[in-house]
């Protein structure tokens, strides 16, 4: 996965102002250890006259954090994230915005107040029935730590490197579309053979598990968790009169609205409406529970311990949280629950008995790649029999079979990014050799029904090769400064 990573990371594109709404309900990463001097106003940074803050490092992080998360099926933790280095990525991309945002205000673009209106009216978060809510926009924003003065600066930072990366989108030429299509679209006439191995085919000892297990220790950690004081405050036994109900609903019939979008009836929308009510009329208790379990006038009734998985607690505020603090109550199911962290478990290095079962996966698998990668040489060595699929571009990932579409997408990758006649690509349960047999440059239909793509992509290209020469320009031009430590 490190690899997937280091791979990637340099197409990694997130925008300040839209992932700060995926914040909601999303955990916020803590990390590094900072040392900067309190009369930069709370500055990491700052590059020429762009200060770069504490919060902004952090969203920033939290932000890559979350995207890598998705891209690798949550399989990223803190420490591989370290491994990649997803802190200097952070900070280098604020840097590099920084840069950008200098040379934006020298050439004279400015972002107006209306045109940050405008974003915040135009983001779907913050709508209901399509018409912006300015409760809605308070209550995620509060729901994420973000004051609106520091999200509204960062919507018109990202507005203005919007406008200077519009200036960078020069018009591609047909001799660009031609050369990038010609490049995309050649195919190659292949012969192939996919070769697999049964997991029956392995035979594997204890002590050969152990010693991969020593081998490989530091790769199996336990999941960092929490042990928690907990006192639930259940709601569903308050009760609610018809006009309660009413009344609420009068004031906040637009919060109910069924998958169309249309605004519920008062008795389709009944059972929410008084679960809602019980949550108002609880609140009060539930904060004066609040207040003596926080002054100690109290214990907890129970103790438990969740792990960063578990996403009924609120984890952002958990990872956010020294031990002894007690956490402001949230609802869970029915029930109002008020939190006391007790103690923070760290991720350790499981025993031998404790990640056995992962390791045995994993060294068979490593076994496996061994023995397809071996076999696989073997029969490019002493060609025997393979099936001729004729001719193939990139985007023929129907005419590979055997593969599905993911690795048939990795196989093509393979062939046309290399310069060899023959090779192979190995895949978790098999591997697939290829020869070529006869190449053709370019393929005139597919560049004409691809124009329209292609002409985007030159031009995507082209200004993000500008970007980075501007930038490596701007380096030299404008005054960075660091005050953080850990990169």
């Amino acid at each position: 996965m490190i690899t997937w990573m280091q791979k990637h990371r340099k197409y990694l594109v997130v925008t300040i102002w839209i992932s700060t709404i995926a914040f909601v309900g999303a955990g916020f990463v803590g990390w590094g250890a900072y040392s900067y001097n309190s009369k930069k106003s709370g500055a990491v940074a700052t590059v020429g006259n762009v200060k770069i803050t504490k919060t902004e490092l952090n969203r920033e992080y939290t932000n890559i954090y979350n995207f890598y998360q998705e891209k690798t099926n949550n399989a990223l933790t803190e420490e591989k994230a370290k491994k990649i280095g997803l802190q200097k990525i952070a900070f280098e991309k604020l840097v590099d915005d920084a840069l950008l945002l200098n040379y934006a205000h020298q050439i004279g673009l400015t972002t107006l107040d209306s045109e940050v209106e405008q974003a915040l009216e135009n983001t779907k978060a913050f709508q209901k029935n399509g018409v912006f809510n300015k409760d809605q926009y308070y209550r995620i924003l509060q729901s994420v730590d973000l004051l609106p003065k520091d999200y509204e600066n960062s919507l018109r930072k990202e507005i203005t490197l919007n406008k200077l990366d519009a200036l960078l989108h020069l018009p591609q030429t047909p001799l660009e579309i031609e050369v990038f299509g010609a490049s995309l679209f050649m195919q190659d006439k292949l012969i192939t053979k996919i070769i697999t191995i049964s997991n029956s085919n392995i035979k594997i000892t204890n002590n050969q598990l152990k010693k991969y297990w020593e081998q490989n220790k530091k790769s199996y950690l336990t999941t960092k968790s929490y042990k928690l004081g907990i006192i639930k405050i259940p709601v569903s036994f308050i009760e609610v009169d018809e006009n309660e109900s009413k009344q609420y609903y009068k004031i906040h019939r637009y919060d109910y609205t069924n998958k169309d979008g249309k605004i519920e009836s008062f008795k389709d929308a009944k059972n929410k409406i008084i679960q809602d009510v019980q949550f108002k009329k609880g609140k009060l208790f539930a904060l004066k529970k609040y207040l003596a379990l926080k002054e100690e006038k109290i214990t907890p009734d129970e103790n438990i311990t969740i792990t960063i998985n578990n996403n009924i607690y609120p984890q952002n505020k958990l990872k956010m949280a020294n031990v002894g603090k007690v956490l402001k109550p949230f609802k869970v199911k029915d029930a109002y629950v008020i939190a006391k962290l007790l103690k923070i478990n760290n991720p350790k290095t499981m025993t031998f008995k404790e990640a056995k079962k992962y390791v045995k996966q994993d060294y068979i698998q490593e076994l496996k790649m061994n023995l397809l990668k071996k076999d696989a040489e073997k029969n490019l060595k002493s060609w025997t029999k393979g099936t001729n699929i004729g001719f193939v571009s990139r985007d023929d990932i129907k005419k590979i079979k055997g593969l599905n579409e993911i690795e048939a997408i990795n196989f093509l990758n393979q062939v046309f990014n290399s310069n060899k006649k023959s090779g192979y690509e190995i895949f978790a349960n098999k591997a697939i050799i290829y020869k070529v047999l006869e190449q053709k440059l370019l393929d005139k239909n597919k560049l004409k029904t691809y124009k329209k793509f292609l002409s985007g992509d030159v031009k995507n290209i082209k200004a993000e090769e500008i970007k980075q020469k501007l930038i490596k320009f701007l380096k030299n031009k404008y005054k960075i400064t660091s005050y953080y430590k850990g990169l």
